[in-house]
């Protein structure tokens, strides 16, 4: 006797219909972004669209298009030459060059300020002996170093599929007389379309979610339009169409990543493939391109950064730091804790329930919306209560809102994990444990949830840490007098207190090297 059934016939329970409400609450702050239009007055509109949108939204498609463009450059190359070529340090350049992703995008952007701004501090140098003095801070400048900060989002899909999807085909390639550079141009390019799009919507997305760094640069973005209307203008009904417009945009970019997914081929052999071992002058080269990307992304960053914490180290730590570390380890606590409680919800509802519910989807979008349109759709939000006097404390400007928009944030982060973890159990363990005469809840609570204790200790660390790098949505958010470690990173590098930032920055990074090592130890694992 069967006694499973395909999930999505299963009838809402109370508690089904309840984690649908649940999803409803998480998505809110979308739909509030997304009907702006129809409740939220904006006096400023008329001067926000004339003046403001066309210039933010040309600056934000040039920094996207010129951020691309060099990310590309330097990432295909490089999971070309670590995917299929055994060079000198391959191991070690493996791992280190995934180290970027552990630096956030300001961070970078400050470090290679004080070096190569107009007053840093090679700038000076190469002046004073060279005559020349480079200047960084500008648009192209930015994508430089944006380029640098996020390009193993494109470098890993990438590499993957190298290593493990095209090896028949470039195989044959050989056979028929190919050198490398013409199979890797007319083969291994056309086949890996499908991981470069994936890999170049993630880049795209977190150069739209940044602030910190457009902010310090110059840059005129959609998400400084947000905080300039909201702070500056103070006309949040402006604010939430500049989002609106971002998210227009965001939502572009993905049907554009869709749609070269659907146009390239997809049928190649997962077959590992057999690395060429390079010699002589060639191994020289490909050494040396790696150290190049690694130093530049990585290497200098963590010089700079090291350097100005060992020449302080005799200075008292700056104010600030130790409370900035604590609020920081207590919002991320506290937001993986309920992430993760929201993402359990979800997996049971997933497990035992309707796999295809629609409120659980659009709940799940928040990580693919830039963190400034999410702060501003949950404080419309949370205005709009405070306005009604239901409660008895103000939601703008608590640690509960604040979590609750990381929640928000990050939810799909959290779910994934256990998502992944729960297709691993079989359904014959439902099916024992219903002979038995448990219930669903029974059996997700006693059978299924024990088994996703490693894979929910994994969703709560990495929700901890983007919560720990996160920017513009704890600058909207944050209680008054409330600094975090990324809040005060960026208040003392705006105030050109870089060496006292980086005491801040260093720990941020700290932080988040664990992940990024633990991700490429498990990405090493499923290419063996």
């Amino acid at each position: 006797m069967a006694l499973s059934r395909p999930a999505s016939r299963v009838p809402r329970s109370r508690k089904q219909w309840g984690i649908s409400l649940l999803a409803m609450l998480m998505a809110a702050p979308l739909l509030v972004v997304v009907t702006s239009p129809l409740h939220a007055p904006a006096p400023e509109w008329a001067h926000v669209a004339r003046e403001l949108l066309p210039a933010h939204l040309r600056e934000t498609l040039l920094l996207l298009g010129g951020t691309l463009a060099l990310a590309l450059l330097v990432a295909v190359p490089t999971a070309w030459l670590l995917a299929r070529f055994d060079l000198p340090m391959r191991g070690i350049f493996r791992w280190a060059l995934v180290m970027p992703l552990a630096l956030p995008t300001y961070i970078s952007a400050y470090t290679y300020a004080a070096m190569l701004g107009p007053t840093g501090s090679i700038s000076v140098w190469t002046a004073a002996h060279w005559g020349f003095r480079p200047d960084i801070m500008g648009l192209p400048g930015l994508c430089l170093v944006l380029a640098l900060a996020l390009f193993p989002y494109v470098m890993l899909p990438v590499r993957a599929a190298f290593s493990v999807g095209m090896t028949p085909q470039l195989d044959a390639a050989r056979l028929l007389g190919a050198r490398p550079l013409r199979r890797f141009g007319k083969v291994a390019l056309p086949l890996a379309r499908p991981a470069i799009a994936g890999g170049a919507l993630l880049l795209a997305m977190e150069t739209l979610n940044d602030y910190g760094a457009v902010k310090y640069y110059g840059i005129r973005t959609l998400t400084t339009g947000i905080f300039r209307s909201w702070g500056g203008l103070y006309d949040p009904g402006s604010a939430l169409r500049l989002g609106l417009a971002l998210m227009g945009l965001v939502a572009l970019l993905i049907w554009i990543e869709r749609r070269t997914r659907r146009m390239a081929r997809q049928d190649t052999a997962q077959v590992r493939a057999r690395r060429e071992k390079l010699r002589g002058w060639q191994a020289w080269m490909a050494t040396a391109w790696c150290l190049l990307v690694w130093c530049a992304a990585a290497g200098l960053p963590l010089g700079k950064l090291l350097y100005d914490v060992l020449q302080s180290t005799g200075d008292a730590m700056p104010d600030g730091v130790l409370s900035a570390m604590g609020n920081t380890l207590l919002v991320a606590s506290l937001a993986a804790l309920v992430t993760l409680v929201v993402a359990v919800l979800f997996a049971y509802r997933e497990r035992h329930g309707d796999a295809g519910d629609p409120a659980i989807r659009l709940a799940r979008l928040g990580y693919a919306i830039p963190g400034a349109v999410i702060a501003v759709g949950v404080m419309a939000l949370a205005g709009a209560i405070d306005r009604q006097g239901v409660l008895f404390f103000t939601l703008i400007g608590s640690l509960g809102l604040l979590t609750y928009a990381f929640a928000v944030r990050f939810v799909a982060v959290g779910t994934q994990p256990l998502l992944d973890g729960l297709r691993q159990q079989g359904a014959e363990l439902d099916e024992a444990a219903r002979l038995m005469g448990a219930s669903r809840p029974r059996t997700f609570l006693r059978v299924n949830l024990p088994l996703l204790r490693p894979a929910m200790a994994a969703a709560a660390t990495l929700v901890a840490i983007d919560v720990i790098k996160e920017l513009p949505l704890t600058l909207i958010l944050r209680p008054f007098n409330f600094h975090t470690l990324s809040t005060l990173t960026y208040e003392m590098a705006s105030i050109e207190q870089l060496r006292e930032a980086s005491w801040p920055a260093l720990l941020i990074v700290l932080c988040g090297l664990l992940p990024v090592l633990l991700l490429e130890r498990s990405l090493a694992r499923s290419l063996r």
